[in-house]
């Protein structure tokens, strides 16, 4: 692993050691990873490029005890700085870059967040399938930015946004469990809600409560474009 050394805490030393992947607290690095593309700058606390899975749990479980920010990266094209910030910048763009699966018959695939999304097509081209959404960014943008900021471009009138094409979403929570995320029909979500005392089923209990109050809908029904 690559450690770029400066005055850090212990603990911060300790996560470095013990990841795969590369942790970097250097001024040079922590600047480069300070902006996006928009005019927003914050320097981070460090930079860490995880090599697997399990670094990023620890990095989660790192964030967690020492309630440190974490912000996830990918090409870093967002415009209003949604990878900005002063936690520890998470990139995955250099590791997680693997188109997973695809399935032809049924039309989708599955995608690590550093995918770029021209290559993503490009690569499923001849299985007939097309990603839509395309951002002027489309030739560097990555799948887990475009995801996370939902993005649409200019032919989001014809293929509409991210959102409209998501089918499913594996996601690391705060406590390091691993979920999957995707639509559910009403007795599917009653039973995650029932499910055991997990994160995963408290986040269920909290949207089905919060979803539960009249108020609630009702500014739903009025406010939602």
């Amino acid at each position: 692993m690559a450690l770029t050394v400066t005055l850090l805490p212990d603990a911060l030393i300790r996560l470095a050691s013990d990841l795969d992947g590369e942790f970097h607290s250097g001024d040079l690095v922590r600047r480069i990873y300070s902006t996006d593309a928009s005019a927003y700058q914050e320097l981070p606390l460090a930079v860490a490029i995880p090599a697997n899975e399990s670094d990023l749990r620890k990095l989660i479980a790192f964030a967690s005890n020492h309630s440190v920010g974490l912000i996830p990266r990918t090409a870093g094209t967002s415009l209003a700085g949604q990878v900005v910030g002063t936690g520890i910048v998470v990139d995955v763009s250099r590791t997680f870059t693997k188109i997973l699966e695809v399935n032809r018959d049924e039309g989708w695939v599955r995608v690590q967040p550093g995918v770029i999304r021209n290559e993503l097509n490009m690569a499923i081209e001849p299985d007939g399938i097309l990603f839509g959404p395309e951002t002027s960014t489309q030739n560097r943008g990555m799948m887990g930015g475009m995801l996370g900021n939902n993005s649409c471009g200019s032919n989001s009138i014809k293929f509409g946004s991210v959102r409209d094409h998501v089918l499913e979403v594996t996601a690391l929570l705060s406590d390091g469990s691993k979920v999957v995320f995707g639509s559910l029909d009403a007795d599917q979500f009653a039973a995650k809600c029932d499910g055991p005392n997990t994160l995963e089923t408290r986040l269920y209990r909290d949207i089905r409560d919060c979803l539960s109050e009249q108020e609630t809908r009702d500014e739903i029904t009025r406010e939602f474009p």
